[in-house]
């Protein structure tokens, strides 16, 4: 591992240690780190996968949704991924249109620089925040629970308190 990936790794779990965070060291290698952080979020449980890679000397956080969309309703998945990528400042959300699963990703470079504790705490808190925000949207919207236009009409409600 190289010494900026060695150092950002150390900062990362100082700054889950200082927050009082559970998290596990899913993996320590020379190539990557991979931290895993679990929330239980206003309606959905979400996980956190912080993983630094030496080679491209990147940090990403990312998080997959605990279901998958159903077949019949990818296509308008893949409108809502978009409409809610339209209103992101940070990060966005992809959609696996062969399996239906959809994730969320922000990444932030480190070359040859060290990370601040903040800036790792920006980096999860905004990614626990979107997806906490966006998950039970996604989820009924599968179920049948929500149509496509209040999904957008949720969306553009948010918008309008930003």
């Amino acid at each position: 591992m190289n010494s900026s990936t060695k150092q950002n790794t150390a900062v990362l779990i100082a700054m889950l240690e200082h927050k009082k965070l559970k998290y596990k060291i899913e993996e320590q290698t020379e190539e990557r780190a991979h931290i895993r952080i679990s929330f239980t979020g206003e309606d959905l449980p979400l996980t956190l996968h912080i993983i630094l890679r030496a080679d491209k000397q990147i940090a990403t956080v990312f998080s997959v949704l605990p279901f998958h969309m159903q077949k019949e309703k990818i296509a308008d998945a893949a409108l809502a991924v978009a409409a809610a990528n339209f209103g992101l400042i940070d990060g966005s959300f992809d959609l696996n249109p062969e399996t239906g699963e959809i994730r969320f990703r922000l990444t932030s470079c480190y070359k040859s620089a060290v990370l601040s504790e903040e800036l790792f705490s920006y980096l999860m808190f905004v990614s626990a925040e979107t997806v906490d925000r966006y998950n039970d949207r996604f989820q009924s919207l599968n179920d049948g629970k929500m149509t496509l236009r209040e999904f957008l009409s949720a969306d553009a409600a948010d918008e309008g308190r930003a």
